[in-house]
């Protein structure tokens, strides 16, 4: 049995799914907040947080905690489909952007993506506008750069699909959820965005709802 402790808002729990979902794993969702401990969750390791898998359907029980662990142990014990390429340089670039995601958009979720979930789903005060600002500015920066990208590139990281991809569009698949991303002034990167939402491993992500917090109109659509 493989268990994955996870929020379904956040990006790297989201990043997780979509690796698991390309590999065909079925799994059991332990969906927790991360603002409430979990003992079950904490007794994994010191310091467990969420995304945490356990498999123990392995030669060796293992635990792997954070997104980076996670994604690396999936990939080790089931290569197929490859997601992170066979060449060391085509793998070295599609880690390259795979860490840049998690490091580059780590600020817009404390920032952007925290306020929204604190205006929709905590709802325990105001969001703070200069934060809101301050994340949604850094998105368009960050789309910038990736629309360049998806507009050279079949995928993120070259010719394949790879974690690279599943990283950014789990991001941006939880700011688009509150309607934050301005696909208007990225389309190259808005139509790679239509394919990766069209992949069946995405599924899942299209049908979480947080609270009661209702997506924006057009998340679920795959021609939007």
């Amino acid at each position: 049995m493989k268990r994955l402790w996870h929020w379904p808002i956040d990006p790297l729990g989201r990043t997780v799914r979509l690796l698991l979902g390309e590999k065909g794993w079925s799994y059991e969702s332990i969906e927790i907040r991360p603002w409430v401990s979990d003992l079950e969750l904490a007794a994994l390791a010191p310091g467990a947080s969420a995304p945490a898998l356990l498999d123990t359907d392995a030669e060796v029980k293992t635990s792997a905690v954070g997104s980076l662990a996670i994604c690396e142990y999936i990939e080790e014990a089931e290569p197929n489909p490859r997601l992170l390429p066979f060449t060391a340089a085509e793998k070295a670039e599609a880690r390259r952007l795979w860490q840049w995601a998690e490091e580059s958009f780590a600020g817009i979720n404390n920032t952007l993506l925290s306020e929204r979930v604190t205006q929709w789903v905590k709802r325990d005060r105001s969001p703070d506008s200069l934060a809101l600002r301050q994340g949604a500015h850094a998105l368009k920066n960050r789309m910038t750069f990736l629309d360049a990208l998806a507009g050279e590139r079949s995928y993120i990281a070259g010719r394949n699909l790879s974690i690279a991809d599943l990283s950014v569009a789990a991001h941006l698949s939880s700011y688009d959820y509150f309607g934050d991303v301005p696909w208007d002034l990225t389309p190259d990167l808005k139509a790679w965005y239509a394919r990766m939402k069209s992949r069946p491993s995405f599924r899942a992500l299209l049908e979480d709802r947080v609270g009661n917090a209702k997506p924006i109109k057009h998340y679920t659509d795959l021609d939007f």
